[in-house]
Formats: structure tokens, C-alpha cells, sequence
């Protein structure tokens, strides 16, 4: 009788980590570093502060506060200053435009003490002006203002508001105004003028002529 041996085979393998029910696998971990070095809009806006752009200035300023904010960088100075600068900047921009745009100094009775600069369209009724164009084409921009009782070319009688009509240019329209407007008792013979505003002022239909004698 032949008797046949069983054998019993036991594979072994091997046990990982991970493989232990209820041992949870590791997590990759990951480090997020914020950016280095300054922000380049903190940076421009610094330089442009300095240079004077105001409006440059504050766009890049206030971008570059809000990437310092959100990024963690280097540059909350820099965009401050830049800003700082612009606001800076804009004031003497504005006082300088001030300084240099006509502004008349009337009395308490509205009258004009000292000869002075002003724009055709600020004259007021009684003001006496000289012409310094000396007979130019290209439009009269300003007058020199004068006390009335020193030689002048021209004395404004009426100020009116040119209404915008379509069939009329505006030398047509102050031409029309100025004559209506010219007083009873002005001597007949007088000379008079007028001055009116460009075509481009005269459509918006609130523009005003100068009506003027001449002495």
C-alpha cells in the first residue's frame, strides 16, 4: 500500500504598515513660503510718487498694498510712500493751476482796482478791458482787465446766455443778443462789439456773449 504524505504549504508574507486596519496612510505634507523679496507694484509706485506721477502713483499704490496684504511681501512702505507722494503731488498741482489761471480781485463796489488778467468769459457788466491780441486770428482768449477811468478799448454793457439754436453760429446767435441788449440812451453812431465763444461751448447752450462799446 503506497502512502502519499500531504504536505501543508504556509506562504508567509509581509505585513506593511499601511496594511493594519484602522492605520491611516500619511499625508504628503506640503509648506507654502510667501513670495520673496519686495512687491514690484509697492516698487513702482514708490519710484513714481517721487517722480511726480501722481495718478500713476496712486493706481500702482494701492495695488501693491493689496498684493502685500494677500501675499505676505515686503513693501507696505513703499506703496504708503508712493501714495503719500501722490497726494502730495496732486495738492501742489492744484495750487499751482490755481496760481496761474486768471483770477480777478474786485473791490466791494465789483470793480476792478488794478489792471489784471482775466478770460473773455468771466467778464462782468462795467468792466472796462484792453484788448493784447493785436488783431489775431485765432480768437481772443483773455483781456486785460483796467480800472475804467484809465484808457481801455472796450466796456462790457451786457453779459447774455447764448440758448443753443441750430440755424445760428454763435457769432450769428451773440451778434443778435447784443444788439437786443444794447442800452436806449447808448449815443447813436457809439461803436460796439461783442465777444463769443467757440462753437464747441456755444452747442452746449449755456455759454455767454460779452457785448462791449468802445470809448
Amino acid at each position: 500500500m503506497r502512502v502519499e504524505r500531504v504536505g501543508i504549504v504556509v506562504q508567509a508574507q509581509t505585513v506593511q504598515p499601511n496594511d493594519v486596519i484602522g492605520a491611516p496612510a500619511p499625508a504628503s505634507a506640503s509648506v507654502h513660503y510667501p513670495p520673496s523679496g519686495t512687491n514690484r507694484f509697492a516698487r513702482w509706485a514708490r519710484l513714481s510718487g517721487l517722480l511726480g506721477l501722481a495718478p500713476v502713483a496712486l493706481v500702482l499704490g494701492v495695488i501693491g498694498l493689496v498684493q502685500v496684504r494677500r501675499t505676505g511681501q515686503r513693501g507696505k512702505g513703499a506703496a504708503v510712500l508712493g501714495l503719500v507722494a501722490a497726494l502730495l503731488w496732486t495738492g501742489i498741482w492744484a495750487n499751482l493751476a490755481t496760481a496761474f489761471t486768471p483770477h480777478v480781485q474786485r473791490g466791494s463796489n465789483g470793480g476792478v482796482a488794478v489792471a489784471q488778467a482775466d478770460s473773455v468769459l468771466d467778464l462782468h457788466v462795467g468792466d472796462c478791458f484792453r484788448d493784447t491780441s493785436h488783431g489775431s486770428e485765432d480768437g481772443l482768449d483773455a483781456v486785460i482787465l483796467v480800472p475804467c477811468d484809465h484808457t481801455y478799448d472796450g466796456k462790457v454793457y451786457a453779459t447774455p446766455v447764448l440758448g443753443y439754436q441750430k440755424d445760428l453760429t454763435s457769432e450769428m446767435a451773440a451778434k443778435a443778443a447784443c444788439r437786443s441788449a444794447l442800452p436806449a440812451d447808448t449815443p447813436s453812431g457809439a461803436a460796439a462789439g461783442f465777444l463769443y465763444p467757440n462753437e464747441l461751448l456755444y452747442e452746449k447752450g449755456t455759454s455767454r456773449a460779452s457785448c462791449y462799446t468802445r470809448p
